[in-house]
This record gives C-alpha cells, sequence and structure tokens, in this order.
C-alpha cells in the first residue's frame, strides 16, 4: 500500500508543475504532458517521492546552481522566483472561483480597461492562442465575464466583468496582495529595489522583440539580437 500512495503522491506534484507551467486545468492535456515529460526525463518513471529525497534536493540546489556561468544562474533565479510566486499565489486563492495568477490577471486587465477584446488579454499578457482562450472560456463558463457588442464595430464582441467578476475581483485582490506583501517579508527592500531597473529593462526589450518577431525562427531571433546588442552598451 505504501507503494501506491507515493506513486499518488507523485501524481499529484507533477499535477501541480502542470498547473504552474499551463496554467490551466485540464486531463487530457495533463496526460500528454506527463507522457511528454516521460520521453524527455526517462528518470520520471524512477523518482520516489520521500522527505529524505526532497531534503537532498534542496540542500544541493544552491551550490549545484553554482556550476553555471552569472547568465545562467540569473536566468534560472528570474525563472524560480515566478515559480514560487506562482506556488504561493494558489495557495492564496485556494478555495476561490479563480485559482491561478493567469486567471487574475486577466480579470485585473479587464477591471483596468473597462472593457476589453479576447486578443487585447492575450497580446498583453504575451500567451499562446490557445492557452489565453481557455483561461477566456473559463472565466466566461464561471460567470465571472460576459460578452458585450462593441459600440463602434457591432462584429467586435468586448469582454466585461460581471458583478460576480467585480466580487471575486476584489477578493483575490486582497488575497495577491496579501502573498506580495508575504513573498517580500525576508527581502530588503533596498536589495530587491535594487535590481528593479534592470528587470523592467530586460523585460522590455524582450516585450517588444516577442510581440514584434515572435514568429520568427531561432536563428533569425538570434542574428537580430545581435543586431541590437550596440543599442544597449
Amino acid at each position: 500500500m505504501e507503494n501506491k500512495y507515493d506513486v499518488l503522491k507523485q501524481l499529484i506534484d507533477l499535477f501541480e508543475n502542470f498547473e504552474m507551467e499551463n496554467g490551466q486545468l485540464d486531463v487530457l492535456n495533463f496526460a500528454q504532458w506527463i507522457v511528454n515529460k516521460h520521453h524527455e526525463e526517462p528518470e520520471l518513471q524512477e523518482r520516489r517521492v520521500n522527505k529524505t529525497t526532497s531534503t537532498r534536493q534542496q540542500e544541493s540546489s544552491v551550490p549545484f546552481k553554482n556550476r553555471f556561468d552569472d547568465k545562467i544562474r540569473f536566468l534560472e533565479a528570474a525563472a524560480g522566483i515566478a515559480r514560487y510566486h506562482e506556488f504561493y499565489t494558489r495557495k492564496a486563492l485556494k478555495d476561490m472561483v479563480i485559482n491561478t495568477r493567469l486567471e487574475f490577471q486577466f480579470l485585473q486587465s479587464v477591471d483596468m480597461l473597462d472593457r476589453a477584446k479576447k486578443t487585447d488579454l492575450i497580446n498583453i499578457h504575451h500567451l499562446e492562442y490557445t492557452t489565453g482562450m481557455d483561461t477566456i472560456r473559463r472565466l466566461i463558463n464561471n460567470g465571472l465575464l460576459f460578452e458585450v457588442q462593441d459600440e463602434t464595430d457591432k462584429r467586435i464582441k468586448l469582454l466585461i466583468l460581471s458583478d460576480l467578476g467585480k466580487s471575486v475581483y476584489g477578493q483575490a485582490q486582497k488575497r495577491i496582495n496579501d502573498e506580495s506583501t508575504m513573498f517580500f517579508t525576508a527581502i530588503s527592500d533596498n536589495k530587491w529595489k535594487k535590481i528593479l531597473p534592470v528587470l523592467e529593462e530586460i523585460d522590455d526589450f524582450h516585450s517588444g522583440i516577442f510581440q514584434k518577431h515572435s514568429d520568427k525562427p531561432f536563428a533569425e531571433l538570434s542574428n537580430l539580437m545581435d543586431s541590437l546588442k550596440h543599442l544597449f552598451k
């Protein structure tokens, strides 16, 4: 029986990783994700979830990352921070109609814009079309958003917060604010604020690249970066 429970624990951990990477709850996509992971990481079959292994991995994570050069360490740190933020956000939103940071961001964006096109939300948050549409569909099906015709162009439908959506957004905003406060509780303001301008500069630069050139292959993107590097010395 112990082995069965270990498998269930592993499945739960994998499902949490799937949610963090994809921002959605879909059993079929989860099954396909596991299959792909198995092909990419065959060792998943041999992993056993227990506290001893988890502790060893945690203790070795920092020295392991220190083997990389500074650029890789920077990118891994940024990716890790995003994962931790998503993890805490899910905890904060537990038992609510919405349970992901992306769903909250969509409600927030519609609230700030008053009304928005579906493509506006997808482009603002730099999402794949299917991921954005799946999120919008969930919010509509849960009664948080609804569609109205654009007054200037009847062919266009705009998203608006429903009364329920406004209520849920207000509750979620409080919890997200609490999560942000908690996230930085043990970090000095002087430290994280010093790196904020650098992170925003990197974000702004790659945001432009993503919006204008996301359809280009890697080789073209690499050449584009090389041609622009003299502007950012």
